[in-house]
């Protein structure tokens, strides 16, 4: 496993920009099977080199504006592509998925996600709909495996004894439900990581507009979506 360095897109992600992204948040309620998971796991990271993502941060990425940084992106634009998300995502209902077992990955710790074909459908939803205001050439983030990041690599860990280390947390599985989507502003904080001179990168971000899943467009949502 190496160490995680951010990236706008295909590119490196330079200190201090800030991007529009969009996140699948899970439901973490105090005692939920997720954020049990997810607590048990961070505990199992412990002595690695590995920037756990806090529980309030817990996401799933659906897609980035790599075209240009969040400072870029006007008001204005900010208000329709909050619109035409909504419109894009109306009567998609909550999602109920499954999260684990957690994996080494090359650049941290994950968790598979199952079943995530209407997470798949959602995704494509939600690029549409960024496309619609934003361009065609406004999305470089590739879209793969969907997935929840655990926590990112600092520095170079051993992947089989990590792997092996996570693999002891149990339970390995948690069911959990998606009942938003928000449009966000993303940013990296370095962070000190106990035990280890390196210096990892934790994600923060501030919310521009949430979106439920089993919201119903009203009559001028409508119109704006087809006022281009």
């Amino acid at each position: 496993m190496k160490a995680f360095h951010p990236t706008f897109g295909r590119q490196p992600w330079p200190d201090g920009v800030r991007v529009l992204q969009v996140y699948a948040l899970p439901d973490l309620s105090a005692g939920s099977a997720l954020r049990t998971l997810l607590g048990d796991l961070h505990k199992s990271l412990a002595g690695f080199p590995v920037v756990p993502v806090p529980d309030d941060h817990a996401h799933i990425t659906l897609d980035m504006i790599t075209s240009t940084p969040a400072d870029a992106i006007g008001e204005a634009e900010r208000r329709e592509l909050a619109d035409r998300l909504r419109t894009a995502v109306a009567g998609t209902g909550p999602l109920v998925l499954q999260a684990g077992s957690p994996l080494a990955y090359r650049t941290g710790v994950r968790l598979d996600l199952h079943p995530d074909h209407q997470l798949a459908v959602l995704q494509h939803r939600v690029r549409s709909a960024i496309h619609q205001v934003c361009g065609p050439d406004s999305t470089a983030y590739p879209l793969g495996v969907l997935h929840m990041t655990a926590g990112y690599a600092a520095a170079d860990v051993d992947t089989d004894e990590l792997a092996q280390v996570i693999h002891r947390v149990r339970p390995g599985h948690a069911p959990f439900t998606v009942r938003r989507i928000e449009l966000i502003e993303v940013y990296w904080q370095r962070v000190p990581v106990d035990g280890s001179d390196a210096s990892g990168r934790r994600i923060r971000w501030d919310t521009v507009a949430a979106v439920p899943l089993d919201d119903v467009p009203t009559a001028g949502l409508h119109a704006t979506s087809d006022s281009r």
